[in-house]
């Protein structure tokens, strides 16, 4: 992952607005509303300094009451404010509707591409960080289109209007006027190039914030287990010290580089205008007291907006930050493994084979080197191994977790590329050691919105893995409301739940990660009785916690190091006294001491 604490480039930050443009040609129809609403009321905004040097200039000064014509030029003094009041305020709307479905659509984008990013992405990148560009990213986007985009749209447009107005009064005080502006944006390229860098940090600060609270709140059984609480506190503290840093060097260079700098070139404007005008008074012998004070009003108009757009110039910064961290997730090209194009076989017999197959999870450390084996049809493999062996790198690869690099998997000897992506999670079953159990109902996690899927065939399943009964003991039983992650229920319970949730879509090829590792003896006992009922006609793989379940496996096969060191059934492995034999005398003689 790229250090988003170094300054985002200007080029970089020029690709990423292009990119954020490129949202709108979506909304064409909405935006050319909003710009001719923007326009009109501009329009009508300009109306009144020029009603007021009329009314000064050719009524006031000249003891010219007449009460007919002044009363319409202050109704249409009033008529011109309302109407752009009114205007602005439908075009801004459109504006905040606009940047609100831009952001609906990124958001469902974002997700849409999480699901079908590989697992090494999401072994890499922490949860929080995740969940703070999905959702605090998204949102700062939002912000630059529904603020950013129809604030610097609106005052565009009004800069070009008070300037023409200028021209039409006075071009040498226009000039002047120019040149103060181009100043005041000299302003803004200064700021927007100090400043990024500290919105990025402040950006990425946040993100670690979000990353340490959810790691604190799953983890905090193991943080209160170890009274690891004040170093998870310093820990935290430090990296919101560091937020709240950068955060006040934003607060400082918007202090310095904004309202003040705007206010003291609006001065200067004003005072070089008011000596221009002295000296052309002078000089022609006559004042024009109404276009003087039009041309007060329009220098304060002309550089509010310039205001206005270097005040929103801390959103655009966080927009920009937030906009790359959120395209770079849309650009990682790490994909979950892909089948072939035109894949279209189906699982029939369930005949697996490894054929020579290499994997390494970072492309260099292989953790399976030249892995081989056969299990036929209705035929049971099970894994055994020290830790780090290997075991769950098959299950992985075979579950298309993750993509091998050499060798193949055949599937009744096709290819496993070969068969689409829903073929093999509709016909394979996988239990893992350590379930997730959603938030919801009980029929809600083992059916997992599989309409297909009958209530009856759910009662069947619970059965059959023994925890029907546990769920006849809670209030609404299949309809009781399980709390996140199940945290009410035992990890053995989590467990069973999980392998009647693997059970009740029927798999031909049963996957099974150390399942009944977390399960007692007894229950332990019933599940084996079901697995060998369901282990009829079913392919299966299993890794063994407990040895003792996988005396009656078809084939055995020994891991080390990511290399097949033994294999065979369970009578020729003991006779053979290798590594096998180690490990099971190993784990008998702990049962005894036991």
């Amino acid at each position: 992952m790229p250090n988003t604490q170094d300054k985002l480039p200007l080029k970089k930050q020029i690709k990423v607005v292009k990119r954020l443009l490129k949202q709108l040609k979506a909304y064409k129809k909405d935006i050319v509303i909003a710009f001719i609403l923007i326009f009109v009321g501009v329009t009508f905004n300009l109306m009144s300094p020029l009603i007021q040097k009329i009314m000064v200039d050719d009524y006031i000064l000249k003891n010219n009451f007449d009460i007919k014509m002044l009363s319409i030029l202050i109704g249409l003094f009033v008529l011109s404010s309302a109407t752009h009041t009114v205007l602005n305020y439908l075009g801004t709307i459109r504006f905040h509707k606009i940047g609100n479905k831009i952001v609906k659509t990124i958001r469902i984008e974002l997700f849409e591409k999480l699901q079908t990013m590989g697992m090494r992405y999401f072994d890499q990148t922490p949860v929080g960080s995740i969940v703070s560009r999905v959702t605090n990213d998204t949102e700062a986007i939002q912000e630059m289109f529904s603020q950013v985009l129809s604030v610097l749209l609106v005052n565009l447009v009004l800069i070009v209007g008070i300037l023409a107005m200028m021209f039409y009064l006075n071009a040498t005080l226009a000039i002047i006027c120019i040149i103060f502006l181009i100043l005041a944006f000299s302003f803004v390229f200064i700021y927007q190039k100090v400043s990024t860098k500290y919105y990025q940090k402040a950006r990425e600060k946040n993100s670690e914030i979000n990353t340490r609270l959810s790691e604190s709140i799953s983890g905090m059984k193991i943080i209160q287990e170890f009274n690891q609480q004040k170093r998870m506190i310093k820990e935290f503290s430090d990296i919101n010290e560091e937020y709240y840093g950068a955060s006040v060097m934003n607060i400082k260079l918007d202090g310095l580089l904004l309202s003040p700098v705007i206010h003291v070139i609006t001065s200067m404007a004003l005072a070089s205008m008011l000596y221009i005008s002295g000296i052309e008074a002078i000089r022609d012998g006559t004042i024009m007291v109404g276009s003087i004070m039009a041309f007060i009003e329009l220098i304060y108009r002309l550089f509010d907006p310039v205001f206005q757009i270097m005040d929103r110039l801390a959103i655009y910064q966080q927009a920009i930050v937030a906009s790359d961290r959120v395209y770079t997730i849309m650009d990682h090209q790490e994909h979950t493994p892909q089948q072939d194009a035109d894949a279209s076989n189906l699982i029939t017999n369930a005949k697996i084979e490894f054929k020579n197959v290499t994997f390494s999870y970072d492309g260099v450390n292989n953790v399976l080197k030249d892995i081989s084996f056969v299990v036929n049809p209705g035929e049971t493999l099970a894994l055994v191994g020290h830790t780090g062996s290997g075991k769950s790198s098959i299950i992985n690869v075979m579950m298309r977790f993750y993509e091998f690099f050499e060798g193949d998997i055949l599937i009744d000897d096709v290819s496993i590329r070969s068969f689409p992506i829903e073929e093999l999670r509709k016909k394979m079953g996988l239990v893992l050691q350590d379930p997730f159990i959603y938030y919801g109902t009980i029929n809600d996690n083992i059916r997992l919105r599989n309409k297909s899927i009958t209530d009856q065939a759910i009662k069947e399943a619970c059965e059959f893995v023994q925890v029907d009964s546990f769920i006849r003991t809670l209030d609404g039983k299949y309809d009781f409301q399980v709390v996140e992650d199940g945290a009410a229920f035992s990890t053995g319970q989590k467990q069973l739940l999980a392998f009647a949730r693997a059970i009740v879509v029927d798999p031909k090829i049963l996957i099974l990660d150390e399942a009944t590792a977390n399960i007692d003896t007894e229950t332990e006992g019933l599940i084996q009785e079901g697995l060998e009922r369901i282990r009829q006609g079913r392919t299966t793989l299993m890794i063994a916690h407990r040895l003792s379940t996988i005396k009656d496996a078809n084939l055995i096969i020994v891991l080390d190091q990511g290399c097949i060191v033994e294999k065979g059934n369970h009578e020729e492995l003991m006779k053979h006294q290798g590594l096998y034999y180690g490990m099971i005398q190993l784990q008998n003689s702990n049962m005894s001491i036991d």
